[in-house]
């Protein structure tokens, strides 16, 4: 973790010190030293492990579905006019559909469980890295496609010597985007409609009452976001060293 972010965390620490203080009641603002303190109980009770390991798997298997699936959507549409122009549309007001909607269809389709906030997550993800990704193919110069073709050159290796190296910044930016966005909707979709997870424990946590424990699952949450950004950046690094 670098200084930026440890900075960042000490200022966020020291505003809340400062509205706890003000505010003076914990049922409405636990302080953060309470909250450590609860958040540490979770861990060495194992209260904390079986929903975050939840939580992760529901979140990776709905972000692993949606890269694959926009990464042939992308490419198809990038390359191709014709289906970029009818499909494009289409992906934008994917885009623009709330998560409360996704979630309302997802009770009628679904039900309520594993399956709902995987697909949440899934839905929420597929439009914004197809976006990128066809993005990402269209940046290709067309010159350089051309030239290939006048040698002769395979798919494969059109593919792989070109379009990947175009594509791959995009996908890593599209990860990096989503790796946030992942965590609230997985978050919210187990809310909702979840019976275990991160999200179901907010949940409980809120109709008890329990400030401090919506407050320590949050900071998970938090450092989820922080740690698959971290992550993102180190093997996006490690892959274009190992492409150029």
């Amino acid at each position: 973790m670098n200084k930026g972010y440890f900075l960042s965390i000490l200022l966020l620490f020291f505003i809340w010190e400062i509205g706890y203080l003000m505010v003076g009641n914990s049922l409405l603002l636990p302080g953060p030293v309470e909250t450590i303190a609860e958040l540490i109980k979770l861990i060495n009770t194992g209260a904390l492990w079986a929903p975050l390991l939840s939580t992760v798997l529901k979140a990776m298997f709905g972000m692993l579905l949606a890269l694959l699936l926009s990464l042939s959507t992308g490419f198809l549409l990038g390359i191709s006019s014709f289906l970029y122009i009818l499909f494009r549309p289409l992906i934008l007001v994917l885009q623009a559909v709330p998560i409360v909607s996704w979630l309302a269809l997802a009770i009628l389709w679904w039900g309520v469980g594993f399956q709902s906030p995987m697909y949440i997550v899934f839905l929420t993800l597929y439009p914004i890295m197809t976006l990128n990704i066809i993005q990402g193919v269209r940046s290709v110069d067309v010159k350089l496609i051309e030239m290939a073709r006048v040698f002769s050159l395979k798919r494969r290796t059109i593919f792989k010597d070109i379009y990947l190296g175009s594509i791959l910044p995009f996908v890593f930016s599209s990860l990096k985007i989503s790796s946030g966005i992942m965590w609230k909707s997985v978050a919210v979709a187990e809310f909702m409609v979840g019976v275990t997870g991160i999200g179901r424990k907010i949940a409980d946590a809120k109709y008890f009452l329990d400030t401090k424990n919506v407050f320590a699952y949050t900071i998970v949450l938090v450092f989820l976001g922080l740690a698959s950004e971290i992550i993102f950046n180190a093997v996006s690094k490690k892959v274009f060293n190992y492409v150029s």
